[in-house]
């Protein structure tokens, strides 16, 4: 009754959008974090109040509580963020969700929940089981290599789950769904992605820190760095050397993921 199945978490994501368009509600988002829901917030006309980051490029949580307005039905977190990797901290969200959430629908996607490394780091589920207006997303897309099978997940109330449902029209495959259940059920390979991940990412930080490049902590798959050349030009630059690298994350189009 918890859990809604959809085609890739980006489905999850777009279907929230559908509902809070469907409320005719403002969402509220920061100003640096992954757009598939911002995006279809808009075709579904809906005001997408953008929030600017902290000075260390982190999320907000102040600011947001700030801008929250009686228009206000639905607020997006991603944690860890991405295109940053960085992590909110647990205590702050925690408190954030309770509140926020007794004002309108905390959407916290978890993609890139079972990379992080942090010890401090909890899940928000325990909210949803305290029956607190919040969605979880996860999905098999990352530590599970599933991306193209497209199984995604929602976790949250039996109200709003049952709603969210009621809006999913893409169509889930047999392959997909059978390969999630083997990989969710098999730790080794999950464990053997983690340390891989995680095995690579001390390759990257280590080189930087002897170049003497920025980047940020990150909890995922994927590094945040600060390259200091517009990546209108970096991406260029590096394709040459047979490296294809990130897409724009305006407005910090100087960093690349």
């Amino acid at each position: 009754d918890h859990i809604a199945v959809g085609f890739g978490s980006g489905e999850i994501l777009k279907k929230a959008a559908l509902m809070n368009g469907i409320d005719k509600g403002e969402l509220l988002s920061p100003s640096l974090t992954f757009e598939t829901i911002n995006r279809y917030a808009k075709t579904m006309q809906s005001n997408v109040k953008r929030i600017p980051m902290t000075k260390n490029i982190g999320i907000d949580l102040d600011k947001m509580s700030e801008k929250i307005s009686s228009k206000t039905k639905m607020v997006y977190l991603c944690n860890p963020n991405n295109p940053t990797g960085l992590l909110m901290d647990t205590n702050d969200l925690k408190l954030f969700c309770k509140q926020i959430s007794q004002k309108a629908i905390v959407f916290v996607d978890e993609a890139y929940h079972e990379y992080v490394t942090d010890s401090n780091y909890r899940s928000m589920i325990d909210l949803v089981k305290s029956s607190k207006d919040v969605i979880i997303s996860r999905t098999a897309s990352k530590v599970h290599g599933l991306a193209g099978l497209r199984v995604g997940f929602a976790i949250s109330t039996s109200e709003i789950v049952k709603r969210l449902e009621s809006y999913l029209t893409d169509s889930l495959n047999i392959i997909g769904l059978r390969a999630a259940i083997a990989s969710y059920k098999d730790k080794r390979f999950q464990n053997f992605s983690i340390d891989m991940n995680n095995k690579a990412k001390k390759v990257v930080n280590e080189y930087l820190d002897t170049k003497g490049i920025q980047y940020l902590d990150s909890q995922t798959n994927f590094m945040f760095i600060k390259t200091d050349i517009d990546i209108s030009n970096f991406q260029p630059a590096m394709e040459k050397h047979g490296v294809l690298v990130g897409r724009p994350f305006p407005p910090f189009t100087n960093w690349c993921r």
